[in-house]
């Protein structure tokens, strides 16, 4: 049975989830930043009211809104006329982007590359979600050594249907 993989509107928006849920909680933040400014740094109730309210939202779009859409450009803009058709019963994959290849599955090596919080899952430890935790992609080696890239926004890496040869874990996973 073949199937088929290409980027669409459903993978892009399930990508962006972490940024989305944050934004949600940001009303939250926003009245914590308040008490914080008028106790620990001083000010009076009224430049609170200001000054706690606009430094979350600069550090959200700091240190939320621009890593994820550097991230998430890059991943579009790699597999944007990216399709992979995988037909299980022959073994075959088949990559169209440029031009259609077509490989052998047991001759390639395939390399996930995670974002580091997924790795809590694995070994147990504590790692802080970030917006862009959602990113990952799949590195292909052939034999010939050509490498192509598969973002989490064709496929899913939990939806990927073969083994992994080998994980990479990176606090940005953006690809070049």
């Amino acid at each position: 049975m073949s199937k088929s993989y290409q980027s669409n509107t459903a993978q892009i928006l399930h990508s962006l989830k972490y940024l989305k849920r944050n934004l949600f909680l940001m009303p939250i933040f926003m009245l914590i930043s308040i008490p914080i400014a008028y106790y620990l740094k001083g000010y009076s109730w009224e430049e609170s009211f200001i000054v706690g309210p606009l430094f979350n939202i600069g550090m959200f779009v700091v240190l939320g809104c621009l890593p994820t859409l550097i991230i998430h450009i890059s991943h579009y803009w790699n597999s944007k006329d990216l399709r992979v058709f995988i037909d299980d019963e022959a073994g075959k994959i088949t990559i169209d982007q440029d031009q259609t290849y077509q490989y052998n599955l047991e001759s390639l090596e395939f390399t996930e590359h995670l974002a580091l919080s997924k790795k809590r899952n694995e070994d147990g430890k504590f790692r802080i979600l970030t917006p862009w935790s959602n990113y990952s992609y799949i590195k292909i080696k052939t034999e010939d050594n050509q490498e192509f890239t598969i973002s989490s926004i064709v496929i899913s890496t939990e939806d990927f249907p073969f083994e992994v040869n080998q994980k990479k874990y990176t606090l940005w996973p953006a690809i070049y």
